[in-house]
């Protein structure tokens, strides 16, 4: 038998004895039906496996400034590119119509340069990293100016949800890794909706535009917490009991009374129920 003094007590400190207090004298429990475990220091890591869809975001596009003609485009669909990079490059009507006369690239540059000044031709760079998304014309085309060239995505982002369930809400600002063959990209959480018990809706910015492509399936981890030295107590032991957590946890008596006992302080054991407690295992007895 343990002759241990026990209470129900509260994580955050209420001292509550729901299906015990009705008696006034100490309780002797059993040790068929429970055992005594200690309150471990340990780290605790806690992470969730995610799947998701990659999607841009924040679309602009890229229009021509004046009338003329594509010349070249250089990214494809859904390359990356840089702010620094020029990807396309315009010529006016009359230029257009002298570079139709050459017969290679070698005689077309010959032209440029010839008529460098006389015609109005430019490069046109992207004023912002991204990704192409769409492509609405092609190299030789006619664009009068306003007309669109390109659309560009500013970010990508992946919409997931948790494959294992989470007991503690995500925050947002967690950070995560999605894996890609040889590659890990770092995503950032920046909001989340509730599914059903446990199972999020999760959002995740990429932190650099990645090369994957958009649409595509993705896996990775999120990383909920990482505390290096915690109190740690299986959930099995754990009591709930209207939305609150109890331990049935030893404590230091002080003063005692028929009636009243003195906590003094508590300490890190407590008992674990092995199974299910029968009416011979709690026996109430007045205390010596």
């Amino acid at each position: 038998m343990l002759n241990k003094r026990i209470i129900l007590y509260f994580i955050i400190g209420l001292v509550f004895i729901p299906s015990l207090n009705m008696f006034s004298q100490n309780i002797l429990i059993s040790s068929s039906t429970f055992e005594e475990k200690r309150i471990e220091n340990k780290k605790m890591l806690i992470t969730a496996d995610i799947s998701g869809i990659t999607q841009a975001y924040e679309e602009y596009d890229i229009k021509a400034n004046f009338d003329g003609q594509i010349i070249s485009i250089k990214p494809e669909l859904f390359d990356v590119i840089e702010s620094s990079e020029a990807i396309i490059r315009v010529v006016t009507g009359e230029v257009a119509a002298l570079l139709k006369t050459a017969t290679d690239e070698k005689e077309k540059d010959d032209i440029l340069k010839r008529w460098d000044g006389m015609f109005k031709y430019t490069d046109i760079k992207s004023p912002t990293n991204g990704i192409v998304i769409k492509r609405y014309v092609k190299p030789n085309d006619f664009v009068n100016k306003g007309d669109r060239i390109l659309r560009i995505a500013k970010k990508m982002r992946v919409i997931a949800k948790n494959k294992n369930k989470l007991f503690i809400q995500p925050q947002i600002g967690l950070n995560g890794i999605i894996n890609r063959a040889f590659n890990k990209y770092k995503i950032t959480l920046t909001n989340y909706i509730p599914n059903e018990d446990y199972y999020y809706t999760l959002l995740f910015d990429f932190d650099e535009i990645p090369d994957i492509k958009i649409g595509e399936r993705v896996e990775g981890v999120m990383m909920m917490a990482n505390r290096q030295n915690t109190r740690v107590v299986s959930s099995k032991d754990v009591i709930n009991y209207n939305g609150k957590k109890y331990l049935i946890i030893q404590f230091e008596p002080g003063l005692i009374t028929e009636d009243e006992t003195e906590v003094l302080g508590f300490t890190l054991n407590y008992l674990s129920i092995k199974s299910s407690p029968s009416k011979n295992d709690i026996s109430n007895q007045k205390q010596q």
